[in-house]
């Protein structure tokens, strides 16, 4: 049992020192190229209109943290992600 208890311990921390905001800001990045490449190809209503603002800005306070950060950071925050 003791055995158990410890695993999930080990667990737990190595997965607790990856940075998941990152992830998270690039899955709302993706989502929001992914609307607007589907709205270049229909006319948008005030729905779109309306879900391409709440996508903006869910995207805004999930990437907040990362707009100042090089490039070469990002990269290696995104590879993370992956895994």
């Amino acid at each position: 049992m003791k055995y158990i208890y410890f695993s999930i311990l080990v667990l737990l921390f190595s997965c607790g020192t990856k940075d998941t905001k990152i992830c998270d800001c690039l899955v709302a990045g993706e989502s929001l190229n992914k609307f607007s490449a589907k709205m270049m190809l229909k006319d948008a209503g005030s729905a779109d209109l309306k879900e391409m603002t709440k996508l903006k800005e869910n995207k805004r306070k999930k990437c907040a943290a990362y707009e100042a950060m090089s490039g070469e950071e990002m990269l290696k925050l995104k590879a993370n992600c992956s895994k």
